[in-house]
């Protein structure tokens, strides 16, 4: 976790010199990506930490963080592993929406991607929402109806900054002078196609009375 937390103040004083110095990198939607994800990393490897350590102090030295026994809560573990678990799915996948994003515009033949700032914001979106939906993995561990409901109607908008950016790559491959035969082209098609369909499986998800009946 140490290696993760100093790695992403590395880039974000890289990329925060970048940005005030040069405005070719502030136009670049991938270089954004990192930027957004090394906050993410920040933002939650120090919680993981934590649980990891109230774990090991329960384990070994007879503390009570999480045994019901002494007055600890189990759910506590399991509230601080997702506060952790979930944002690392899109620390994972932010940089390969940057990529995708920077392939598209390449495609198309333009020095600026279509709907940057659309682009941009919802990153910055699914950075501020992909924080706060954690609850979402624990509908079966007896959440009260009104936190099951905000964890239900947060992950449902999530998916409204995720469509911009589909339409985002759509309108620029779709506009692109790129032959068909080109095997980026189909690499990027499939992308968003296999994307897609894992995008709309996590809307349905993402109600909490399905989710509770799966």
């Amino acid at each position: 976790g140490l290696s993760s937390v100093l790695g992403s103040i590395n880039f974000i004083c890289t990329l925060y010199t970048a940005f005030v110095d040069n405005f070719i990198s502030r136009s670049s939607i991938l270089l954004w990506s990192y930027l957004f994800t090394s906050i993410l990393l920040l933002l939650t490897i120090p919680v993981l930490a934590a649980a990891i350590t109230m774990l090991l102090f329960d384990r070994n030295f007879g503390s009570a963080f999480f045994d019901p026994l002494g007055g600890g809560d189990p759910i506590l573990f399991q509230h601080m592993f997702w506060f952790f678990g979930h944002p690392e799915v899109y620390v994972l996948i932010l940089p390969g929406f940057g990529m995708i994003s920077h392939v598209c515009s390449n495609l198309g033949c333009s020095y600026d991607t279509f709907g940057f700032y659309g682009l941009l914001f919802a990153m910055f979106s699914i950075v501020c929402l992909g924080s706060v939906v954690w609850g979402h993995h624990m509908f079966t561990v007896g959440l009260d109806v009104k936190t099951a409901v905000f964890f239900s109607s947060v992950t449902m908008i999530i998916g409204v900054p995720t469509g911009i950016k589909v339409f985002s790559w759509l309108y620029m491959i779709l506009n692109s002078r790129v032959s068909l035969r080109e095997p980026v082209f189909w690499w990027v098609l499939s992308f968003i196609v296999l994307f897609t369909i894992g995008g709309v499986t996590g809307i349905i998800l993402s109600a909490c009375v399905l989710d509770n009946i799966l």
